[in-house]
């Protein structure tokens, strides 16, 4: 498989990054980038930077489409006019497949940044999900992590704030974690920051071997103890509310960048 990516930016690094330690020769992959800085990060990784007037020679299976939302459309239009039998795969936020000119072209796809670790969720949708391009689409993700193929758009907004921006969420809880841990942690930076590197895949792996949050949360908790008083304090302040906003927010953004467009 032979893809391009136009535009180059965090999202487009994550997979990139992904779909290389995956084994993906960097041959197969080429970027449309302006930004100096990160041509030169791009090039460290033997990728080819190409020209946008060269898409019309150049015969991809599949094209990313990675820009911001604001140049997202007139980005659309562009490759279609250099190389009218594309197919562009869209890591484009809020902007819904009707918006672009020709809809039945484009696969809608919502990565989050895992995608480097190989651990990613990509949420993934188009008109036809029966044509090869589809299918193509589906084994590059399936590279950096999991799939979730949407049979109806509209949850794209729903699935960008859960996990496109939920990491993000879980990123800000865990940074107070780690002041706090700094406040009384006697060793120096490196060795704390290790020991929390641990305490986080910690969590993984006790999901790894139980899925059940009250489970897990039981084997912690004992009557009167601290931990008990420390979730009745987040139950008090209304934790899950506080989160279930916070993704709310996050998806009516998303419905507001796509009818800004």
């Amino acid at each position: 498989m032979k893809i391009c990516f136009l535009g180059c930016g965090n999202i487009a690094q994550a997979i990139i990054d992904g779909l290389l330690k995956n084994g993906m020769q960097p041959s197969n992959i080429a970027c449309i980038e302006r930004n100096e800085q990160r041509m030169k990060s791009l090039k460290a990784q033997d990728l080819q930077i190409i020209e946008l007037e060269n898409l019309a020679s150049l015969n991809f299976d599949l094209i990313v489409l990675a820009v911001k939302p604001k140049d997202a459309l007139s980005a659309e239009q562009s490759i279609f006019k250099l190389a009218p039998t594309a197919i562009i795969l869209s890591v484009v936020a809020g902007i819904g497949i009707e918006k672009y000119s020709q809809p039945k072209s484009i696969i809608r796809a919502m990565p989050n940044t895992a995608c480097a670790f190989g651990k990613g969720i990509t949420a993934i949708y188009a008109l036809d999900q029966d044509s090869v391009a589809f299918s193509s689409a589906n084994s590059l993700f399936r590279k950096v992590g999991h799939v979730l193929i949407l049979q109806n758009e509209d949850e794209m907004h729903r699935f960008t704030s859960i996990i496109g921006s939920g990491q993000a969420f879980l990123f800000q809880v865990l940074n107070t974690y780690l002041k706090e841990l700094e406040k009384i942690s006697s060793t120096d930076q490196v060795a704390t920051k290790s020991m929390f590197k641990d305490f986080i895949s910690s969590l993984g792996d006790s999901f790894s071997q139980n899925s059940n949050f009250e489970s897990l949360i039981n084997k912690i908790k004992s009557p009167r103890g601290t931990t008990q008083a420390g979730l009745e304090s987040l139950e008090k302040n209304n934790l899950e509310r506080i989160l279930q906003d916070a993704f709310q927010a996050a998806e009516d953004r998303s419905i507001e960048i796509s009818n800004e467009q």
